[in-house]
């Protein structure tokens, strides 16, 4: 009986624990370790951003086609080590083997830079890739082909910038992340609207040529871009023909306290990739060839007299203006200067007491300025440009504004934008309705 018992006890043992089970579970203890990730990027160099290398903390995310939103990989980067750090994530949180990914596992990935996205969350719209965030700012992105061997990805991101983009700065040692906008008709605000499971990007398309772009601050300023609008123009008139100006006109808006500064920019082609260092508009009196921040309630235009203009950075600034008067910077009850605003007659704008420019104020600015016709959100109009300072004239047919100067009591003096862009003086009824722009001696 003893010893059926003992023979029962021996058979137990050799069931229990077969030397056969041992490779299988060693096998399966080596297929579960944990994939590592040795992926480095390479920064554009081929652009004059104003970014243009990899600073600490700088995130870039990774997508791969073959593993289901919201999981992705996210690289750090290091500055003090010149390293990136690669965490994976499922969504907003970050949990070490969420791609699942094992030896012999191959595909392609999607890499994305959002210079100012470092902290934003991933989640999954159906099968798509989307950020917590819609940043409207250039972006880097690049493809690579991955295998993972010996528990191993690696490779190295060649990051670019997508065709089209165009940036811009604007010095502001108070500047705060959106607290500023900027628009121009020549730029459509863009960014990442979401990434496809096979690493197709699609760019937002909800805001048009002429709305405000968003101001990130950046290096004691505020960095601002998008897209190239391909069928903005400038054109000014040469005669009967109209030739391309190369001339764009910028409205910075700051949303804290609805301040403006208009910039006016000749000369300057915008093409892919083109990075624009906009004048500081923390003194309205800064002034230079770009024209004058219209911070004030007047600008000063004209030229010819050399005056310091107080202190701007801590030094003596020497600007010409002056000479032609100082312009209001919007039409007669108008709050942008691209508004036309009501029309009068030139008895009722006088009744309400309006200081217009005389015929004389007139002619100076005729002979002594260049005119430019452009398009600023949706208005035709002109922009006079003197040695300092410019104004935005937004145009009824080809601009007709008042002076304040009779002719006889039937008509009174009015400037109008002939044919070659040139400013006309004539007379006209005094009962024509024209637009006012206020002037201050």
């Amino acid at each position: 009986m003893l010893a059926a018992a003992a023979s029962l006890v021996s058979c137990g043992k050799e069931t229990l624990a077969p030397e056969t089970d041992v490779p299988e579970i060693i096998n399966e203890t080596v297929q579960t370790a944990p994939i590592s990730f040795n992926l480095t990027a390479t920064h554009p160099d081929a652009t004059k951003a104003v970014k243009h290398d990899w600073e600490d903390g700088d995130a870039i995310f990774v997508f791969f086609d073959n593993v289901a939103a919201p999981k992705h990989l996210k690289m750090t980067f290091d500055e003090a080590f010149l390293t990136w750090n690669s965490s994976e994530y499922d969504g907003a949180a970050i949990t070490p083997g969420a791609l699942g990914l094992k030896n012999g596992d191959n595909g392609t990935m999607r890499a994305v830079f959002l210079p100012f996205g470092s902290d934003a969350t991933v989640s999954a719209s159906g099968t798509s890739f989307t950020f917590s965030e819609t940043y409207y700012a250039y972006y880097l992105t690049a493809t690579l082909d991955y295998t993972v061997a010996d528990n191993k990805v690696s490779g190295a991101f060649n990051m670019v910038i997508p065709e089209g983009y165009v940036q811009f700065f604007v010095e502001d040692a108070e500047a705060v992340d959106e607290a500023c906008l900027l628009g121009t008709d020549a730029v459509i605000p863009t960014g990442v609207a979401s990434i496809a499971a096979d690493g197709t990007i699609t760019e937002t398309s909800d805001k048009t040529a002429g709305d405000d772009m968003t101001g990130y601050a950046y290096s004691g300023g505020y960095l601002f871009s998008g897209k190239l609008n391909t069928g903005y123009r400038s054109y000014r008139l040469n005669g009967t023909e109209a030739v391309e100006a190369n001339a764009y006109y910028f409205a910075k808006k700051k949303v804290a306290d609805n301040t403006r500064a208009d910039y006016f920019v000749s000369g300057k082609t915008l093409t892919s990739h083109s990075a624009v260092k906009l004048p500081a508009a923390s003194n309205i009196y800064a002034v230079n060839k770009y024209g004058t921040p219209n911070k004030g309630k007047w600008v000063p235009v004209g030229g010819g007299i050399t005056v310091t203009l107080g202190k701007v950075e801590g030094s003596g600034f020497s600007e010409t203006f002056a000479s032609y008067g100082k312009w209001y910077t919007c039409n007669y009850n108008c709050t942008k200067p691209e508004q036309l605003g009501a029309l009068y007659t030139f008895d009722a704008v006088n009744a309400q007491g309006v200081t217009l420019p005389t015929k004389d104020q007139f002619a100076l600015i005729n002979a002594n300025c260049t005119f430019t016709w452009l398009t600023v959100h949706g208005q035709q109009g002109t922009v006079v440009q003197a040695d300092s300072g410019f104004l935005f004239l937004p145009a009824q047919y080809i601009g007709f504004y008042w002076s304040s100067t009779e002719y006889d009591s039937y008509s009174a003096w009015v400037f109008y934008f002939s044919s070659s862009g040139d400013l006309v003086l004539d007379y006209f009824s005094r009962t024509l309705e024209y637009s006012v722009r206020p002037f201050q001696n």
